[in-house]
C-alpha cells in the first residue's frame, strides 16, 4: 500500500520546471542492459542541488551480467506475479540465471524474482510489494510505502517486513567509469524491517534491520544508474548494496556535456566496424565484452576527425563496448558482434 506524503507534479515557478523531472518509466520487451552487481563504493557523498558525484575513478568490478528485458506474461514464472508489467532475465553464468519482475505503473516497484541452479529454485514473492520511488518523480518528491514477501528456497523460509520512506534529496551530475549523465536525481531512502527465518511453517527467530540506501534515476533510462545500500543489524553497519549500470541498450552518455557523438556502423557488425567522431592524437582502441574484458586492441592517429574501421569478424556474437582513449579523455559506444 502506497502512502504518498507530497503532490508529485511540476511546481509552477519556472525555476522548479527547469530542474530534472521523471514522468514516466518504459521498459520495453528486447532492452539490454548490463550491471555491475557489485561496483566497489564505499559512501554515497552528499546530496544538495547541482551536486557532482563522482565515481569516474572506481573501476567496475568485473561482476557485470548483461539483462534482458521480457513480457512478464512471456517468462516461466508468470503466475507467481499476475501484475507485473515487465520482467528482465539474466543468465548470470553456468547453469545459474534470474528472472527480475516489475510494475512501472506510476513507479518503480519491485515485486520479487526467481533464481534458478542445478540444485534449487529460490522464489521471493512480494505479497505487499516495494514501491521504490513514483511517477511523476522530481526535486521536492517523496513518500513512504510498507512490504512484505516470502523467500521460499529448499533449505529454509525468510519472511520480510517493513516500512520504506524516501525522499529525492539532491539532483546534478553523475559521473562512473564509462558514462557521466546529467539531469540525474537522487533519491534517498530508509527502510525499517523484520526478517523472520521459518522453517517448516513455523518461525524460528526475527531479527530487526534498518536498511538506508540511495538511488541516482535519470529520465529515459528504466534502471537505477547507481544503487548504494547500508544495513545496520545488532549495532554493526555494512554494505549491502553497490549495483551501478554499465549500459542500457547500447547507450552511453560519457559525451553527454561536451555533445560529441560516436558514429558506429554499421551495428550490428559482422567483418569490419567504422568508427567516426571528432579526435585529435593518437586514440587508443579497446573492445570489451560484457563482462568488462579486453577482448580486442587497435590505435590510430586522428588530425580534427577520427575514420577508422576496426576488424571484428574473429569476435563471437554478442554485445561489446568500444573504448577510446585519447588526448580529448575517454569515449565509449556500444556495438553488437553477428
Amino acid at each position: 500500500m502506497i502512502r504518498t506524503l507530497t503532490p508529485l507534479l511540476c511546481l509552477a515557478t519556472a525555476g522548479l520546471c527547469a530542474q530534472p523531472t521523471i514522468p514516466q518509466i518504459s521498459l520495453n520487451a528486447g532492452d539490454a542492459l548490463v550491471l555491475d552487481i557489485v561496483f566497489p563504493i564505499t559512501a554515497a557523498g552528499p546530496g544538495g542541488p547541482n551536486a557532482v558525484w563522482d565515481f569516474s575513478t572506481t573501476a567496475f568490478s568485473g561482476a557485470e551480467f548483461p539483462y534482458t528485458a521480457q513480457t512478464a506474461a512471456s517468462t516461466p514464472y508468470a503466475a507467481q506475479f499476475p501484475n507485473a508489467t515487465m520482467a528482465l532475465f539474466s543468465d548470470m553464468s553456468f547453469q545459474f540465471s534470474g528472472y527480475f519482475y516489475f510494475n512501472f505503473n506510476g513507479g518503480f516497484t519491485e515485486l520479487g524474482n526467481v533464481f534458478i541452479d542445478n540444485f534449487d529454485v529460490q522464489q521471493n514473492i512480494s505479497s505487499d510489494p516495494l514501491t521504490f520511488y513514483t511517477t511523476p518523480l522530481n526535486v521536492s518528491s517523496s513518500g513512504s510505502d510498507t512490504y512484505s514477501s516470502l523467500s521460499e528456497t529448499a533449505y529454509g523460509d525468510l519472511q520480510t517486513s517493513g516500512t520504506h520512506t524516501w525522499t529525492v534529496d539532491g539532483y546534478g551530475t553523475l559521473k562512473l567509469p564509462n558514462a557521466t549523465y546529467t539531469n540525474v536525481l537522487r533519491i534517498h531512502g530508509v527502510q525499517e524491517e523484520e526478517r523472520t527465518i521459518i522453517w517448516s511453517g513455523e518461525p524460528m527467530f526475527t531479527t530487526p534491520v534498518s536498511r538506508e540506501e540511495w538511488r541516482w534515476v535519470k529520465a529515459g533510462i528504466p534502471y537505477p544508474l547507481l544503487v548504494f545500500a547500508l544495513d545496520t543489524e545488532d549495532g554493526e553497519t555494512e554494505v549491502s548494496s553497490q549495483a551501478a549500470l554499465v549500459f542500457f541498450n547500447g547507450a552511453t552518455s560519457v559525451n553527454e556535456r561536451e555533445g560529441v557523438q560516436m558514429k558506429l556502423f554499421p551495428n550490428p557488425a559482422q567483418q569490419n566496424l567504422q568508427v567516426e567522431m571528432p579526435a585529435f592524437g593518437v586514440i587508443h582502441m579497446s573492445v570489451l565484452d560484457a563482462l568488462g574484458r579486453e577482448v580486442l586492441h587497435d590505435h590510430t592517429t586522428a588530425a580534427g576527425h577520427l575514420r577508422h574501421s576496426l576488424d571484428v569478424s574473429e569476435l563471437p556474437a554478442g554485445m561489446y563496448t568500444l573504448e577510446l582513449i585519447g588526448t580529448d579523455g575517454r569515449s565509449t559506444a556500444h556495438f553488437v558482434k553477428q
